[in-house]
């Protein structure tokens, strides 16, 4: 299999250096070593991705480049070790497993997630990690630095802990509770956050019917019975547009007249509920919902 070769702008879009400040900390410091093609085109490897990922972190804690310059590779894993267990470091948890899935290494993964549910427990790792790891994922699926396998292999690790966390809930719903129906929209299919919420649904007390993603629109018409559901639960993309997202609720609302409507969506913060969404419901983060849920019930 042919190595994964980044541009320098691939690399300011994963790391957040700028790429001015790579090519500087290059000059000065030798951090990292581009190679270049048979045409004389500079690239980087998926080693230089991984010191570049480290320096950040260590960078944002207080260590000057020039300190970090000096360190060994070995040195400055140990530093970000410590730092890690000192400070409860998210930084370098997400890195880590992003590196443990590009190169497909499930034993290092699995390390590194179980050491943040300890550390973070269930709830905010997935807040504060993993869904910070998938939107890194899904910026090096963008730009072509990683394949089907490695984002599929990723996604099935972090599914596997889901489905066991929403196995092992204690306690059935409450007679209060409402039912949520959970779905994803046709050609929707990234399914960790709708997952999520129906652990987050389920451990609030409350009847969940999963239909998972994918769902055709005519197939959801004929669930549209008043008595089955008060409440829709709808995970999008990040992909989706605002104006799809605007024209898939009113679709929605042609057929689930009375529901309340939930969606977690990228355009969180970016979409007007004013214009005629009456009993919709946006969250900012999974915290959010889980806060709704508690206070709702």
């Amino acid at each position: 299999m042919n190595a994964v070769r980044y541009s320098i702008r691939d690399l300011e879009k994963l790391t957040g250096i700028k790429a001015h400040t790579i090519r500087m900390w290059e000059k000065r410091y030798d951090v990292v070593q581009p190679e270049r093609t048979d045409t004389n085109i500079r690239f980087y490897t998926d080693r230089d991705l991984k010191k570049l990922l480290n320096i950040c972190v260590l960078n944002k804690n207080g260590f000057k480049i020039s300190q970090i310059s000096e360190m060994s590779e070995s040195g400055i894993q140990d530093k970000i070790l410590e730092i890690s267990e000192q400070n409860k470091l998210v930084d370098a948890d997400v890195n880590s497993m992003m590196m443990a899935a590009i190169e497909l290494q499930e034993d290092h993964f699995d390390q590194v997630l179980n050491a943040c549910l300890l550390k973070f427990g269930f709830e905010r790792t997935f807040c504060d990690v993993i869904f910070p790891l998938f939107e890194k994922v899904s910026l090096m699926w963008q730009i072509g630095r990683i394949n089907a396998c490695q984002e599929r292999f990723i996604t099935n690790l972090v599914r596997q802990k889901l489905l066991v966390a929403i196995d092992g809930l204690v306690g059935g719903p409450t007679q209060k509770a409402g039912t949520f129906l959970l779905f994803m929209p046709a050609g929707h299919d990234m399914e960790i956050g709708l997952l999520f919420s129906n652990y987050l649904i389920r451990k609030n007390g409350y009847n969940v019917v999963y239909l998972g993603p994918s769902v055709p629109f005519d197939h959801l018409k004929r669930l549209a019975s008043p008595d089955k559901f008060e409440h829709l639960f709808v995970a999008t993309s990040l992909t989706i547009s605002s104006s799809d997202l605007s024209k898939y609720l009113r679709q929605l609302r042609t057929v689930f007249l009375n529901q309340d409507i939930h969606i977690a969506t990228p355009l969180n913060n970016h979409f007007d509920l004013s214009k005629g969404f009456a009993k919709t419901h946006l969250y900012a983060d999974y915290m959010e919902l889980g806060r709704f849920l508690e206070h709702t019930l």
